[in-house]
């Protein structure tokens, strides 16, 4: 595990070394930049560029970054032009519930929130919630997506993969979670109490253009959360919202 993670650290550790003075580099380079033998320094190179993060110059036996890594930042890019589209429909629907409202997208088997804005009573941890993953069977924000998706797509995220429990209530049959989201599905909405973290509520929708889910809008506190029509209104107004801005994306 230990070796795995040094390595993992080299890794990123080369790619953080390419900037506009350094556009290239050879083996011998990269063993002295990172204290490490020129055999480890191969390996590394040899992994990212069969990756594609880096290509080699043959003639000056030299390697430098590869297309992979534009593409990378064009992802980058897209989220944060999607951050910028969004944050006021974010910001506004805390400010009229007073909870932390949040807008993620699927990010393969989790969620990650695009923009976070706290409620009236502050953060509810203490860090950013921009850019948080949260795993496909737990909790609101990420079942009230899932749940939509066809139940061929869903199985591959919550029916055949190991589910880690975070609290008590968090589900991880993969039976009990397809009765849960039979029930998102009629409802219409996702509320959940504890299942991420054992002291915050939430209420999430999903977000579309088409019949799939694009995304997921939700409203978070600490303690209970109250499921009124006024709420569930206003969080279906913040969905259909995001989903205008989305739909003229694509």
């Amino acid at each position: 595990m230990v070796d795995t993670l040094k390595s993992a650290e080299r890794v990123l550790a080369t790619l953080l070394l390419f900037d506009a003075d350094r556009r290239e580099v050879g083996v011998s380079e990269l063993a002295r930049l990172l204290g490490c033998s020129t055999s480890t320094a191969m390996r590394t190179i040899t992994a990212l560029t069969a990756m594609d993060f880096l290509r080699q110059d043959p003639r000056r036996r030299t390697y430098r970054l590869s297309g992979r890594v534009l593409g990378l930042a064009r992802t980058w890019h897209g989220t944060a032009s999607l951050a910028n589209q969004t944050r006021g429909v974010v910001a506004k629907l805390a400010e009229d519930t007073g909870f932390t409202a949040t807008f993620a997208v699927a990010d393969h088997a989790h969620m990650r929130a695009v923009v976070a804005v706290d409620g009236v009573e502050g953060p509810l941890r203490n860090y950013p919630m921009t850019g948080e993953l949260f795993p496909a069977h737990v909790g609101a924000i990420s079942k009230a997506y899932y749940a939509f998706l066809p139940s061929i797509m869903r199985d591959q995220f919550t029916g055949r993969r190991p589910m880690a429990h975070y609290t008590e209530n968090t589900r991880t049959g993969a039976t009990d979670i397809e009765e849960q989201f039979a029930e998102i599905r009629k409802n219409g909405y996702c509320s959940t109490k504890g299942e991420y973290d054992a002291d915050v509520a939430a209420l999430a929708m999903p977000i579309r253009t088409t019949k799939d889910p694009l995304g997921s809008v939700s409203v978070a506190t600490k303690g209970e959360l109250e499921i009124t029509q006024e709420l569930l209104d206003r969080v279906a107004e913040a969905a259909k919202e995001i989903g205008g801005l989305m739909g003229r994306r694509q």
